[in-house]
């Protein structure tokens, strides 16, 4: 944006600097024949454009027009750019849609495993499940718990180690507040 701000400035002096020039250039050009004779006999003018004066401004000019090329090439590599970036941006949405999809997907499954295995422990006689849940990891024994009903869980929490069920209690609970 600096470098568009600073050409535009650029353009903007480089016309007043030929306006002025021609302005100049049209006043001498109009001028009437001096007056006094020892302009006449060649003094030097006061507005007189000499070569030295119109090769700077034509170096200036062919600089000019370097530089906007230069920037019109830049703004163009950039504008690749820009597409490259909006397509991968565009394939990674699609990659996160996909890896949402199937995140949902392995979720759903996980959750309808977790409900069948409740069932299996729920039609279980409560003293068996809660030996068996004792020994079970205790997030996984949480999970497992908060999918049955609450005689059923409440029944096979009776019958876990007291320190068993008390750590899957307060992983119940601390799901509980974290929702």
């Amino acid at each position: 944006m600096k470098t568009r701000a600073l050409f535009v400035l650029g353009l903007i002096f480089c016309g007043s600097f030929i306006g002025r020039i021609a302005v100049m250039a049209s006043d001498a050009a109009s001028a009437d024949a001096p007056a006094d004779p020892a302009q006449q006999a060649g003094a030097p003018a006061d507005a007189c454009i000499g070569g030295e004066l119109a090769a700077a401004v034509k170096d200036r000019m062919s600089a000019l027009d370097g530089r906007e090329r230069k920037i019109a090439d830049r703004e163009a590599e950039l504008k690749t750019y820009e597409r490259q970036v909006d397509k991968r941006l565009a394939e990674l949405e699609e990659a996160n849609n996909k890896l949402q999809t199937s995140i949902k997907i392995v979720q759903d499954a996980r959750n309808a495993d977790i409900q069948k295995l409740a069932a299996i422990y729920a039609g279980m006689k409560p003293a068996q499940a809660g030996g068996i849940i004792n020994e079970m990891d205790a997030k996984f024994a949480a999970g497992l718990i908060s999918s049955m009903n609450s005689e059923q869980a409440a029944q096979i929490v009776a019958n876990m180690d007291s320190q068993k069920a008390y750590l899957v209690s307060v992983i119940l609970a601390n799901r509980t507040q974290g929702e």
